[in-house]
């Protein structure tokens, strides 16, 4: 096996190379007269790589945690680092700065005065009822320096739950910016593309944590019952939906992947004949995962077209309960937007709870193809994306709107609803009387649609930017996430349909939920192989572009394109 070290700096440099040569290229994607060099092509694909690219957490690349908390009376400390080791299953030295604000969104909102699951007492909330959303912002910054960090040197880490307030934690100066998905947490793309956004705007480190909790139970296999009778083997999440979570994470860009408590979990307390406790089967969940994490440990970068652009002040809610910004201000029409919008890119997964695994991974419409981005983004991180989509109640500056406007004479597309042409006089009059109108504007183009703060009449034009933006195309009824690397096009399937589990229950498999998926490239140069990694199978080529496969309910496959 190569040195996973040696291939990440040799992937690294190719990446500073193309870098430089995407300083001469125009914005706009690939153009049907670009040269057909694989190294060229995919270089289309991704404007900037030093933006979307976000920075490592160590040298070596790629870190699978596995946590070693929680181990109650059952299990050994030292024979779990033992069995770590033994079967080579990540790592138990975590990279996350030990200044970790953790849920802090929830905390905020919900234990003022009581003890969150770390054991601290959480002194939070708003003293006064704020008059406005700007004066949320402090208040909030104020409670997570002295919670949580007060005293401490950086780096400062940030894992939010429920709540999708990421980039705030970078506002504050955080350095590592996390979600926790697993236990009832919304839609955990929707937490992937908040995070990879945050990280890619303000050039942080991005991590992924899951947790095994589900409703009020947690997955254990212990004799000894760590979490009392919340806990058991056919407790909490299902293995399909973990092993989704992580190739996921993986895919997307995630620089560390967490197992929260799984030096527990990933063991059984009967032992093999070399003195480690055998793997439960989240053990053998996480091994699937570094085993393909160590043959693949460059899998390229995630292609995502599309920057959805949220007001500063969105404080949008978490997904459960009244709808309220900052958990204090009723929703207004950008916020009801915001909303529908996200619900639109993957339906369904703004309210899990109570819901049996159902709305947590969804195979999405449009795929897993956009970042979220704050609308105070700096020019070149707005430069980066071909399509940016503003939604919610935005307000922009002077200096904003020019940034926008030199978005669009640079080569971008930018997509507004026609709500928002009062910010930009110039385009307000592209739009007489119909829903939508396409105007060209330097190297750019406008595309506008309406009503005011509706979402119903971007869908299409979503669907016709992917076309362009995307080198591959994907047929409908699962998840994919897109990734591009010099010679090589990586395309995850993931179908979402037919798993589904109560928190105290075994899953239910519903085998009539598979699906049969069709992948076509699209780009100039030629396919000359396509695998499925993780399953290990050769897959035929039809007209030299297109293979269809399986995915039966709940399962994974991520196919590699090799290109001449």
């Amino acid at each position: 096996m190569r040195n996973p070290v040696n291939t990440t700096i040799a992937a690294r440099s190719l990446r500073t190379a193309l870098g430089a040569l995407l300083l001469a290229m125009p914005l706009s994607c690939l153009s049907a007269d670009e040269p057909s060099s694989p190294h060229l092509e995919q270089s289309g694909y991704v404007r900037d790589p030093s933006v979307w690219q976000t920075p490592p957490f160590r040298p070596q690349g790629f870190q699978f945690e596995i946590q070693i908390s929680s181990l109650g009376t059952s299990y050994d400390p030292e024979r779990v680092r033992k069995s770590i080791r033994g079967y080579n299953l990540g790592e138990y030295e975590s990279a996350l700065a030990p200044a970790m604000a953790a849920e802090w969104g929830y905390s905020f909102t919900h234990l003022n005065g009581q003890t969150d699951g770390a054991g601290r007492r959480i002194q939070a909330g708003y003293p006064a009822p704020p008059t406005n959303r700007a004066e949320c912002l402090p208040v909030i910054e104020a409670f997570l320096k002295r919670q949580y960090i007060a005293g401490a040197q950086h780096p400062w880490s940030s894992m939010n739950g429920h709540f999708p307030w990421h980039h705030y934690a970078a506002e504050f100066g955080f350095d590592q910016l996390g979600s926790e998905i697993g236990e009832n947490i919304n839609s955990y793309q929707w937490h992937v593309s908040l995070t990879r956004g945050a990280a890619r705007q303000y050039a942080r480190h991005w991590f992924i944590d899951f947790s095994a909790w589900h409703g009020p139970s947690i997955t254990d296999y212990s004799e000894g019952k760590i979490w009392g009778e919340n806990s058991g083997p056919d407790y909490g999440h299902s293995m399909s939906l973990f092993e989704r979570a992580l190739f996921m994470s993986y895919l997307a860009g995630a620089g560390q992947i967490s197992a929260e408590a799984g030096g527990a979990i990933a063991f059984l307390t009967a032992l093999d004949e070399e003195g480690r406790y055998r793997l439960s089967p989240y053990g053998e969940v996480c091994r699937r995962l570094r085993e393909f994490t160590l043959a693949h440990p460059d899998v390229g970068i995630a292609v995502t077209p599309f920057a959805v652009v949220l007001d500063y002040y969105h404080g949008a809610y978490p997904g459960f309960g009244k709808r309220r910004a900052f958990w204090h201000f009723d929703y207004n029409a950008g916020d009801n937007m915001t909303w529908e919008l996200i619900n639109l890119i993957w339906p369904g997964g703004w309210e899990v709870m109570g819901r049996n695994e159902a709305g947590a991974m969804v195979n999405g419409p449009l795929g897993d193809t956009f970042d979220i981005l704050l609308q105070n983004a700096p020019q070149k991180v707005l430069n980066s994306y071909p399509c940016l989509i503003l939604s919610g109640d935005i307000r922009l500056s002077a200096a904003e709107m020019a940034r926008y406007t030199n978005y669009v004479h640079q080569g971008g597309t930018l997509i507004l609803n026609t709500a928002y042409l009062r910010d930009f006089p110039q385009y307000a009059g592209i739009l007489p009387g119909a829903k939508r109108h396409e105007t060209t504007s330097g190297k750019g183009r406008v595309i506008a649609y309406g009503p005011d703060f509706q979402v119903d009449a971007v869908a299409p034009i979503i669907r016709e930017e992917l076309a362009r933006c995307l080198p591959v195309r994907v047929s409908s009824g699962v998840e994919y996430l897109v990734n591009v690397k010099a010679g090589s096009i990586y395309v995850t399937l993931i179908n979402n349909d037919g798993v589904t589990k109560e928190p105290r229950s075994k899953p239910i498999i519903d085998a009539s939920q598979g699906r049969t998926v069709a992948v076509s490239y699209q780009g100039k140069s030629r396919v000359s192989s396509v695998m499925d990694i993780k399953n290990h199978q050769v897959l035929a080529i039809k007209n030299g572009t297109e293979v269809a496969l399986s995915i039966p309910a709940g399962q994974v496959a991520i196919l590699e394109f090799r290109l001449k």
